[in-house]
């Protein structure tokens, strides 16, 4: 029976140091490293604000509700609550063909009167119901 050799040396690198030292040259690096410039993106912001005359026909039709709960769509005051509003809408030919309404409410009208106007104008056929605000 042939003594073998049995050796206690291992043979596979230890990492454990050269990932100490990478680690350290890394943070060094990234210390000496001159942080990186601010770069703006340069906006286009327009000067003067877009002028809409009460009979452009490219303006959205404005639905108002004033103070008292009155709705207007237009100039046009509508009669009848809900069901009224819905047959002004479906007749204004503006409405139908462009498929959009802003609604415009003043600040003492209650929220849910705001949100049956909109689903007034939903229930109309309108897909694009949106808020119209008072410039900033």
């Amino acid at each position: 029976m042939g003594d073998e050799l049995q050796s206690d040396t291992v043979s596979e690198i230890n990492v454990t140091p050269m990932i100490d030292v990478l680690l350290s040259l890394l943070i060094i690096f990234m210390v000496a490293a001159k942080p990186p410039p601010n770069h703006k993106q340069p906006i286009a912001i327009p000067q003067d604000p877009i002028e809409q005359t009460e009979n452009d026909p490219d303006a959205t039709l404005l639905v108002v509700i004033d103070e008292a709960g009155a709705v207007s769509i237009g100039k046009t005051p509508v009669e009848g609550g809900r069901p009224g509003l819905i047959a002004a809408l479906l007749a204004s030919e503006k409405a139908q063909t462009d498929s959009r309404v802003a609604i415009k409410a003043d600040n003492a009208v209650p929220y849910g009167s705001v949100i049956d106007v909109m689903s007034a104008a939903r229930e109309a056929g309108i897909q694009n119901v949106g808020i119209a605000s008072e410039r900033l």
